[in-house]
């Protein structure tokens, strides 16, 4: 019955408020300007509150958040600040991009039949940067599989038991440590960690206990790759706004001017110049005032066809012509005037 639970909440059980507070007392925070900034990784992160709030214990921090389940998803979107809805075995991270990995994964197997606890481990570490900081929760048991990983890409490593009464579901257990700049063959390191899955651990130390033990790594600001291997319609639509061709300033300008200039041409326009102004839409519905008329300009051009000499009588032919004309409305009269191409007023009615 308890494995049914277990599947029915898609392997979700949320940090307690009360360890994160404990583990966030470890930490010291890296100074941060806007050169250097340190970025929070959760890809389990559920509704989004532990590494929330473990990123306001902290002082701050950019947070990134991965969750499958939908409506969790939804929830955490709200409070981090950058979040993907989706497997995070299908997104592509800023390799050695992020300070911290906040990684609570799901204690279950995996559809390959290995440990879904070792499989998030060995594919989240590639995101942290060398020197950052890993925080790995895990029941204490699960250690076993992960020591040889550990013992090789970590340095400073400590294991804490989550406090009582905590400890009594799963027998949780968290790992801090280090990335190692390299990959090294580390023996005692091995061994402690095997100690640990099945010996005696030390209770999460209290907050205000002891002096923060690890502190963050600051990384260059800007942007890092966070993005799903898949196509994300909100995710699309919020990247086209920050950075999509709308943003393009002088594009804005030319198709919405932010106010009417009057510009004098260097040269009295010609007839083809005004051709090409009715055309292109220029002369409709502009009002003109001289300061005793206010009249409304409509401009247009139509196709005609007159007939022209043929070689042969008995064979009529027509060309076709484009005809100009403007119509203008008098806003005191209420009198229409088209005015055709040659000048020639061709009518006049009320």
């Amino acid at each position: 019955m308890a494995r049914l639970e277990s599947v029915a909440k898609a392997q979700f059980y949320p940090t307690p408020p009360s360890v994160v507070e404990r583990v966030a007392a470890l930490v010291r925070p890296a100074p941060r300007s806007h050169r250097r900034v340190t970025r929070l990784l959760d890809p389990c992160c559920g509704a989004g509150d532990a590494l929330r709030q473990f990123a306001d214990a902290i002082g701050g921090g950019e947070t990134y958040g991965i969750e499958l389940e939908q409506h969790r998803a939804a929830r955490a979107r709200r409070i981090l600040d950058h979040l993907i809805a989706g497997s995070a075995f299908a997104v592509r991270l800023g390799h050695e991009g992020f300070s911290c990995l906040w990684l609570n994964p799901p204690y279950d197997e995996g559809e390959d039949g290995k440990r879904l606890e070792h499989n998030f481990l060995t594919t989240m570490s590639r995101a942290l940067a060398p020197g950052g900081l890993l925080i790995y929760i895990v029941p204490q048991a699960r250690l076993a599989q992960s020591a040889r990983y550990l013992a090789s890409r970590y340095e400073g490593l400590r294991c804490y038991r989550f406090q009582d009464p905590e400890y009594d579901a799963f027998r949780q257990c968290v790992v801090l440590g280090r990335r190692r700049a390299t990959q090294v063959i580390a023996a005692d390191a091995l061994a402690q960690v095997e100690v640990w899955a099945t010996g005696p651990l030390p209770e999460l130390p209290s907050p205000g206990s002891t002096s923060p033990i690890y502190e963050l790594s600051a990384l260059p600001a800007g942007p890092v790759t966070f993005a799903s291997q898949f196509f994300e319609p909100e995710a699309a639509a919020a990247e086209a706004l920050e950075r999509g061709l709308w943003t393009n300033m002088a594009l804005i300008e030319r198709f919405w001017p932010a106010g009417e200039r009057p510009v004098r041409p260097l040269m009295p326009l010609r007839r083809g110049h005004l051709a090409v102004l009715i055309a292109a839409g220029f002369l409709n519905n502009i009002l003109l005032e001289d300061g005793s008329s206010r009249v409304l300009v409509k401009g247009r051009i139509t196709k005609v066809s007159r007939p022209v000499e043929s070689p042969d009588p008995e064979v009529e032919v027509e060309r076709e012509f484009l005809r100009t004309s403007v119509v203008l409305l008098d806003l005191e009269t209420g009198e229409f005037e088209d005015i055709q191409q040659g000048g020639q007023l061709m009518e006049s009615s009320a």
